[in-house]
């Protein structure tokens, strides 16, 4: 039997709860991650029969009953201190101690110096699992888990209340820890949205930080204390406070958030009876008041917190889909993760195409940016949807790889009104669009517009003075997947693009980091025989009218009377009240969050339309059309993915919009001197910005410091340039 499966079904036999992790690491391979975790043998055989050299992990807390010591590699005289229990060996040099379950304390709560605790939301990896470099975890005395020992007394925090924010609180401990301000201050923080790098961490910390200072009136100490030991280590990285620079950035945000206290009046928080925020704005959005105040499943709404901080979880999803974006992944030199999804998301959606809706009629086209820096990995993606193309001979479902102009793209839809077009580097193209230099472009985007918003009924073309000309496109499925570098798509878009519809028709998957080549490639860019039945499959199969009276019923003729070419049937997927529920939701929140800021209101006003569309993609595509439905964990998971590149997108690209050239150059220079916390000498500042002449560089200069956003200082060195 294979040994990590053996490991995982003996830890379950003895009511340990476990899960995958992906081989090598520790990233979930489950949606839910930690909150998937069992002790069904069926369940847990299966996971290693999908993936036989997955990692074993073990949740921690009540449900396996253990709180497990962290000791890092370099503190081992913490270990002689610690009660003797069951103890295993870490790759890093660490270990990890295991104490019978103690609910006083909460999870990745720094202890003390070089301790950590995993307790209820949290887990650890067990033997024989093995790291990056291939180490394998093991238990140096062997395994033996009825020997555990009561959890260390001196470890237990003096406040005595559970600030883990995965776990319910019960009345007994949210009494007693409302009675001060220190405590009902911790309460509140542990339900606020912890920062994650990427997606826009400093936003996060900078709201804790305000609830902290101006809604609690804590001091900046007191404020400093409690987010420095129960808001960063749930963030993801934490900030490293032992360096000086994260430590004054983390100070500095505290400054930030009573300077620029919000619409509250001061001290809001203390006058509320509430010892729990009712509205966490954050990365994610809010849980629902009534998943927080426990009157439905409190490990359902734990579960769906911890999927939305899991981006790995993300870019996992169960299904045919997630078997393309596993082979992508699998056989890409450099991993992009979530531009393998976005490829593979469009993809699925063109072969579904005039085949399924839902029940409010969405449908299945989607118009996906792959942006990521220069060399990295964004062509492995479409390359691989190519050639799974080629392999299931579907190639007609390509459209051409450039636009030679608008009336190019209507006349191939006019042809296969299903049409998936992947254009590489497509910030070119849209920045040739935005120049108005091309009359044959000049339309372009207008017209995919009303292709987008037309799937579900015809799309008229433009008037001819010959009407043969004009194409009448019944329930069109354009599918958009373009590639660019992150400054090329910023440089294609422009602020109108906000407002105008275009961009939230557009769902951005950015991934900012180039990962390191990976040289144990699992086969060339081609896909499996049984990846590829599958495909085929999916791309044959096609919807017959029951009966031809049926036809008349969807789509009113065009002007002539007549049908240009017989309406498609689709067969309408069902969803559960759940899913209803959820994207309901997600629809309240998108409102709310445009009310708050109207200037983005627009790219959340298609949420949960693109969420539907992600969730009718994955029923459709994952478990065959006969029977299938979009349940809770198919609309937990495209909303969670929508709300997550929304977040991503407003914080990496909407910054990088500018009207002109210019204004653009400004914003880079004004981001150099950002970065450079004590500002930046006028030598320093040529350095970095070669891509400017020198007069334009000193015009630039100029203009910023009129403007008063730079101060100039003169110093020995020469002129230094700071953010005012």
């Amino acid at each position: 039997m294979n040994p990590l499966l053996q490991a995982a079904l003996e830890y379950a036999s003895h009511g340990w709860y476990v899960f995958p992790c992906v081989p090598g690491a520790k990233n979930p391979l489950t949606s839910h991650g930690v909150y998937d975790a069992t002790t069904n043998p069926e369940q847990i055989s299966s996971w290693w029969e999908r993936w036989p050299t997955a990692n074993v992990a073990v949740a921690c807390g009540e449900k396996s009953g253990i709180t497990v010591v962290d000791v890092d590699e370099n503190c081992e005289e913490w270990l002689e201190k610690l009660p003797k229990t069951l103890t295993q060996k870490t790759p890093s040099g660490g270990y990890h101690a295991f104490y019978q379950y103690c609910s006083l304390v909460g999870n990745s709560v720094r202890s003390r110096d070089g301790i950590d605790i995993r307790n209820t939301g949290g887990y650890v990896l067990l033997p024989p699992s093995c790291s990056s470099n291939l180490c394998i975890y093991n238990w140096p005395s062997g395994w033996e888990p009825a020997n555990l020992w009561e959890f260390p007394e001196w470890l237990i925090p003096e406040t005595n209340h559970v600030i883990c924010p995965k776990a319910p609180l019960d009345v007994h401990t949210r009494s007693a820890a409302a009675t001060d301000v220190l405590g009902r201050a911790s309460l509140y923080l542990a339900e606020c949205d912890p920062a994650i790098q990427g997606c826009g961490g400093h936003n996060k910390l900078l709201y804790a930080a305000d609830r902290m200072v101006n809604g609690f009136l804590l001091t900046d100490q007191q404020a400093y204390d409690i987010l420095a030991k129960e808001f960063n280590p749930r963030c993801i990285p934490p900030w490293d406070l032992t360096s000086q620079k994260d430590e004054r950035d983390f100070r500095r945000k505290i400054s930030e958030a009573r300077k620029n206290a919000g619409q509250h009046e001061p001290g809001w928080l203390l006058q509320t009876s509430s010892d729990v925020p009712q509205a966490v704005e954050g990365l994610f959005g809010k849980l629902r008041s009534k998943d927080l105040h426990g009157s439905t499943n409190c490990n359902e709404a734990a579960a769906i917190h911890e999927q939305k901080r899991d981006l790995h979880g993300l870019c996992s999803p169960p299904g045919l889909l997630g078997e393309i974006c596993q082979w992508m992944n699998e056989t890409a030199l450099i991993q992009q993760p979530l531009l393998s999804l976005g490829s593979a998301l469009t993809f699925l959606g063109a072969i579904l195409g005039r085949k399924v809706m839902d029940t409010l009629g969405s449908r299945t086209n989607l118009y996906c940016m792959g942006v990521a820096p220069s060399s990295a990995g964004k062509n492995h993606a479409i390359t691989c949807i190519r050639n799974l193309c080629s392999e299931a001979l579907c190639t007609q479902l390509l459209g051409g790889e450039y636009v030679a102009s608008d009336a190019a793209i209507e006349e191939r839809m006019a042809k296969s009104p299903s049409t998936l077009f992947l254009w590489d580097e497509i910030g070119y193209l849209l920045s040739h669009i935005r120049s108005g230099v091309s009359k044959n472009h000049a339309q372009v985007i207008s017209m995919l517009m009303k292709l987008y918003s037309s799937a579900s009924s015809m799309y008229l073309g433009r008037e001819y003075a010959d009407k043969d000309r004009q194409r009448v496109i019944i329930q069109p499925c354009c599918c958009i997947y373009g590639t660019a570098t992150p400054e090329s798509f910023a440089c294609g878009l422009s602020p109108d693009q906000l407002q105008d519809g275009w961009l939230s028709r557009c769902l951005v998957f950015y991934s900012k980091d180039r990962p390191a080549k990976q040289r144990d490639l699992k086969g060339l860019a081609y896909p499996s025989r049984s990846l590829v039945e599958k495909v085929k499959q999916l791309y044959e199969w096609k919807p017959e009218w029951p009966n031809e009276s049926a036809v008349r019923q969807l789509i009113m003729p065009d002007r002539d009377g007549a049908y240009q070419e017989k309406p498609p049937y689709q067969i309408t997927i069902p969803e559960t009240k759940k899913a209803t529920e959820i994207f309901c939701d997600f629809d309240n929140e998108t409102v709310k969050l445009g009310d708050k800021n109207p200037q983005l209101a627009c790219l959340w006003k298609k949420g949960e339309e693109n969420a539907r569309r992600i969730a009718l993609i994955m029923a459709a595509s994952s478990f065959g059309c006969d029977g299938c439905c979009i349940d809770g964990d198919i609309a937990n998971y495209s909303t969670n993915l929508v709300r997550f590149l929304l977040e991503s997108f407003i914080e990496n690209i909407v910054p990088e919009i500018s009207e002109n050239e210019i204004a653009r150059r400004k914003q880079k220079i004004v981001r150099l001197i950002q970065e450079s916390k004590k500002g930046i000498t006028r030598n320093e500042l040529t350095k970095r910005t070669r891509w400017v002449t020198g007069g334009d560089r000193a015009k630039l200069l100029d203009d910023l410091v009129s403007s008063g956003e730079v101060a100039m200082d003169l110093t020995e060195e020469g002129p230094r340039f700071r953010i005012v």
